[in-house]
């Protein structure tokens, strides 16, 4: 290896839809280390704009592998075969790092490590606070008494090792689905939920002047200037309304309790 024009990625892959869409999600870091490793972009500006974006560009290779315009092109998916579109949501909401991380992320996570860290939360609070959020957020409660001699927050490394990433995963989800927006409705004039990326030069021209620039240039102004739009959880929303619409059908009258989660 050169440590220049030479790009790895080391993974125990299998045969299966997770792997598919992380071995994209790896490619989409790989291609932002390529961009901006050239010479206008100061060494210790050569990384993501914000960490957000280095999981943000991952996270959209992922969505867009996902896409069945795409798995068909590969022959991965028989072409006009019948697809269930609630369905195909349902699942990628539960599965894809979407809908239910959310809470998780921004709701469990960031706000336990808030207090952790910026509040100096006690130890023998740390597991209480720890549940107490989870029931808030996640709708979820301890299947056995956790007393304050557990620390279960501690079951997520990134509590000791890496700070406040799931603040940053929080923010990725969002931008993943605000960028993939914008590629599919202003430059491929498709539909959100069933587009291609492969192949399209004006989609990769866009990505890479999104990812060439490193951290020389606020994110915020980056997002601005290249999709007209400030960040928003709007095309998120949009992406799984017709999931929303379902359920709101299928679910009517229904009470839940947090026994039931």
């Amino acid at each position: 290896m050169d440590l220049q024009d030479d790009y790895r990625s080391l993974m125990s892959v299998e045969p299966d839809a997770d792997w598919f869409g992380t071995t994209h999600h790896e490619l989409g870091h790989i291609y932002y280390y390529i961009e901006y490793s050239i010479p206008e972009v100061p060494l210790l500006l050569r990384e993501g704009a914000n960490r957000s974006y280095h999981e943000g560009i991952g996270d959209l290779m992922d969505l867009a592998s996902t896409q069945r315009a795409y798995l068909e092109e590969l022959g991965l998916l028989p072409k006009g075969m019948a697809i269930d579109q609630i369905q195909w949501l349902l699942n990628d909401a539960l599965s894809n790092a979407s809908a239910v991380f959310i809470p998780w992320s921004a709701g469990v996570m960031s706000h336990f490590e808030h207090d952790l860290y910026e509040q100096n939360l006690p130890p023998d609070l740390y597991n209480q606070r720890w549940w107490e959020y989870v029931e808030k957020y996640q709708g979820i409660v301890p299947p056995s008494p956790r007393g304050a001699e557990y620390c279960d927050a501690a079951t997520k490394t990134h509590i000791n090792d890496d700070a406040a990433q799931y603040y940053d995963y929080a923010l990725s989800c969002v931008l993943k689905f605000h960028l993939h927006d914008y590629i599919a409705r202003e430059i491929l004039k498709q539909d959100p939920r069933n587009c291609n990326y492969a192949g399209n030069k004006a989609v990769g021209d866009f990505l890479k002047s999104i990812m060439r620039p490193g951290a020389t240039k606020s994110w915020r102004e980056v997002l601005k200037e290249k999709t007209g739009k400030d960040l928003s959880a709007q095309a998120m929303l949009d992406y799984y309304q017709p999931l929303v619409d379902y359920l709101k059908v299928v679910n009517a009258g229904r009470k839940v309790t947090l026994g039931e989660l």
